[in-house]
């Protein structure tokens, strides 16, 4: 009796464990929204910014967890308003309210007519083979009266990416093993002056006083190197004032660009002032007209490319 109880035991034991670990390995969907209800704090010399948003997760198989099964790539982070009932279809649903301080590479090549991408990041903690993320693209979204300070919100999505660590962290599975990762992105785009030239007035006032040096003459080298020299201190200002604002940066970005062809227009000046001067003590009227002339070619030439280079990113 006993050894037939024993028997039968290690048959269903036996028998059932392939069909337990297949239907482990068969995995599950788990659907998963977002709506962002708090955005601030967008900061590109910090590298970051705040967000805030209530995510839910609805599991088939009812055993999600989301203190333990999710992962947030934040640098502050705080999970509050947790909640999980039963789902009428079966399973378990899960809500809670999110709030982190997120990093952010800012991409500074257009600053300050930048637009940037805010994503947010959620990685699972079970691989692919187990559970799977299932954005609800329909339910997630953004608060219609989310006022974002110095920036316009253009819109929000959810996505799911794959992610390999490339490590099983000590545990016995795959170390190539790939895990959903959802990705919750805002679009934003930087606010713009009513008046263009609000970020660029010591740019603007540069290149204006530097094309007023040729309505002199070319025999006033002290009056025109005096006004060229507040020119440039008008520039230097401007540009270390907004490489502050911006923060680090990667390349040779819009900034840095106008800068050099404010600088070059007004190196170009000194030199055709130093030309014409000289050329003076022989000709005072021809050199004048050379002058004008050569001044006049290189406000057109500094002027075109100044515009060229804001439209591009405007």
């Amino acid at each position: 009796m006993i050894s037939g109880f024993v028997r039968a035991m290690f048959c269903l034991i036996v028998l059932g464990l392939p069909w337990g670990a297949g239907a482990l390995a068969q995995g599950r969907d788990v659907q998963v929204g977002g709506f962002v209800t708090s955005l601030s704090d967008v900061k590109p010399n910090d590298g970051s910014f705040s967000i805030g948003l209530y995510i839910w997760f609805l599991d088939p198989a009812g055993t999600f967890d989301i203190e333990r099964d999710i992962s947030v790539n934040a640098r502050s982070l705080s999970l509050s308003s947790i909640y999980t009932e039963p789902a009428p279809t079966g399973g378990t649903y899960t809500y809670a309210r999110l709030d982190a301080v997120v990093p952010q590479e800012y991409n500074y090549d257009a600053f300050p007519f930048d637009r940037q991408r805010l994503q947010l990041r959620i990685d699972a903690s079970d691989s692919v083979n187990y559970m799977r993320f299932v954005p609800d693209a329909d339910d997630s979204g953004i608060a219609s009266d989310r006022l974002l300070n110095g920036w316009t919100v253009d819109g929000m999505s959810v996505e799911v990416e794959n992610r390999t660590y490339g490590s099983n962290f000590g545990y016995w599975t795959d170390r190539d093993s790939a895990y959903d990762q959802l990705v919750v992105s805002v679009d934003v785009t930087r606010k713009r002056s009513p008046v263009l030239i609000d970020d660029f007035l010591g740019f603007t006032f540069a290149f204006i006083v530097t094309g007023l040096t040729f309505l002199l003459s070319c025999t006033d080298v002290g009056m025109r190197v005096g006004m060229t020299t507040g020119s440039l201190f008008a520039a230097v200002v401007n540009l270390h004032r907004l490489h502050d604002a911006a923060g680090f940066r990667p390349g040779f970005a819009m900034v840095d660009r106008l800068a050099f062809l404010v600088l070059g227009a007004i190196v170009g000046s000194l030199l055709i002032t130093i030309f014409t001067h000289r050329m003076s003590k022989h000709d005072v009227q021809r050199a004048n007209r050379i002058d004008t002339i050569l001044g006049t070619g290189l406000l057109v030439v500094i002027g075109l490319l100044i515009v060229v280079t804001v439209g591009l990113e405007l």
